[in-house]
């Protein structure tokens, strides 16, 4: 049986992990999945490494962490992650990113890792196509949709519903495939939509990507969320010209 590695980028989010992990040990405990804990810590100043710790050691969670000394980013997060888990995970095994901050609901993790099962490379939490975001602000809803709709067209990728969440299950040879394509490059992005670049990428390389319909409720959140509107819609605006850019998908 495949292990399953969960991949957590988290800014100050000690609170939120003291939730968040020991759901992770509930539901795969109840479903006899075998895992893997990493939370990358990105430069908190909460005692959020302490919380890590402290959930493995106290409480038998088996996890671990990697710390940035300075704040830099999910985009870098998952870059980390990926490598400390590469390390030591085999090809068939899967890589479950997922938010710190509890809004990625768990109760759809089992249909997407039935699908993984089923022989999709990637498969997306989806807030649409079935799924819907409660609890968010308007400006926050309304950049969400539109980003995701324009990011269908542009890249031609009409049949993907969401771009931009965290909660994802990968083939681990998958993600290894495409950090040996693209090196440092697979995650440029610093912010929130290195999730959309990484998609492209993969997207593009011709792995199976399939979709699970979710509820993401903002008010479970402890704290405010780390997203900022204006830096993600640079952000956005980055990505588009950078991968429009002749031979950049297909990197060899």
């Amino acid at each position: 049986m495949p292990t399953n590695h969960f991949l957590i980028p988290a800014y100050n989010e000690a609170e939120n992990l003291r939730y968040l992990l020991p759901n992770i040990r509930r539901f795969m405990e109840a479903f006899h999945y075998p895992y893997t804990i990493t939370v990358v810590d990105d430069g908190s100043s909460d005692g959020t490494a302490a919380v890590v710790v402290e959930h493995r050691e106290v409480h038998g969670i088996p996890a671990q962490v990697v710390s940035h000394a300075i704040n830099q980013g999910p985009g870098q997060g998952f870059a980390t992650g990926f490598k400390a888990i590469l390390a030591h995970a085999r090809d068939n095994d899967r890589i479950v990113t997922i938010e710190a901050d509890n809004t990625s609901d768990l109760a759809v993790l089992n249909r997407m890792l039935m699908r993984a099962d089923r022989g999709f490379d990637l498969v997306l939490a989806s807030v649409y196509g079935g799924g819907r975001i409660i609890g968010a602000p308007r400006s926050r809803l309304i950049l969400s949709a539109g980003a995701n709709t324009l990011m269908k067209y542009i890249f031609d990728m009409k049949e993907i519903n969401t771009f931009s969440s965290f909660f994802r299950v990968h083939r681990a040879q998958m993600i290894r495939e495409a950090m040996e394509r693209y090196g440092d490059d697979f995650v440029s992005e610093p912010g929130f939509v290195c999730a959309v670049e990484m998609l492209i990428k993969l997207y593009h390389m011709g792995y199976n990507v399939t979709e699970v319909p979710m509820l993401l409720d903002s008010n479970i959140r402890i704290g405010d969320s780390k997203m900022k509107i204006v830096r993600n819609i640079k952000a956005y605006g980055r990505v588009i010209g950078r991968h429009l850019t002749p031979g950049v998908l297909h990197k060899r």
